[in-house]
């Protein structure tokens, strides 16, 4: 039987979020939803979602209405309901040590700092599976649940959209099995990752604070590359949350 695909746009619902930096996985989702004609109007698995058909394949399109820091929660039971193989994930979402507009593709790698990822690896146990990751960075100095919880301005909306043009073929790419043309394409263009000397406040915008950190998943732990987070999600308070927007 031919197996689904599961693509997860990772973000918060509701109309107070639509439009911050830390929905542009679910900005992506959409965006993809578009293109390829696939209504979002089913309510499962603890969020919205659709399927339909992209570049030959049969996919399931899930934007979590869990909030960021349960987005795992989600996804597994969408998982376990189809019976989808881990190496038919795609998991897009926002990463603030990239450039903003950059992208990156990758088929293993750690949560970093970003809450939605850390609950994904955690409930699906693994960190092998495919992502493909939105830059919005440089992170600014101060609170970064200040920044990626504040809308997208419009002098850079004309970029984001370019970043999720690109994140959207990199995934059509994936789906071909043309995943290491999309690493090529992409994974090149702009510079590295974000260091503490590219760290500079954006006009008009707060910054940066310290992530939490976690225990490592041994099986991501050995693996080189990966090095997963687990651990309890932190409200800003210092609080354990239910469901949190970070």
């Amino acid at each position: 039987m031919e197996n689904l695909w599961l693509i997860a746009g990772l973000g918060n619902p509701g109309k107070r979020y639509e439009r911050t930096w830390h929905n542009i996985g679910r900005m992506g989702a959409d965006r993809l939803a578009e293109r390829h004609g696939i209504a979002m109007r089913l309510h499962r698995f603890g969020g919205v979602a659709g399927e339909g058909r992209i570049e030959g394949q049969r996919v399931l399109l899930l934007q979590p209405d869990t909030f960021m820091n349960r987005s795992g929660e989600s996804l597994i039971r969408a998982l376990s309901f189809f019976k989808i193989p881990l190496d038919h994930l795609i998991v897009l979402y926002d990463d603030y040590d990239l450039p903003l507009g950059r992208i990156r593709i990758r088929e293993t790698g750690s949560a970093g700092s970003h809450n939605g990822m850390k609950s994904v690896i955690d409930h699906v146990g693994s960190c092998r599976f495919w992502r493909v990751r939105v830059g919005i960075g440089p992170r600014p100095m101060g609170d970064i649940v200040d920044f990626v919880l504040s809308k997208i301005s419009q002098r850079q909306e004309a970029e984001v959209f370019n970043a999720l043009e690109n994140a959207v073929e990199a995934i059509e790419l994936i789906l071909r099995g043309e995943h290491q043309t999309a690493q090529e394409r992409f994974n090149k263009k702009g510079a590295n990752r974000v260091g503490a000397e590219d760290i500079k406040p954006r006009t008009g915008e707060v910054s940066q604070a310290t992530a939490g950190s976690a225990g490592l998943a041994p099986e991501c732990a050995a693996s080189g590359e990966c090095s997963c987070l687990r651990g309890s999600e932190q409200r800003p308070d210092g609080g354990t949350a239910k469901g949190s927007p970070c």
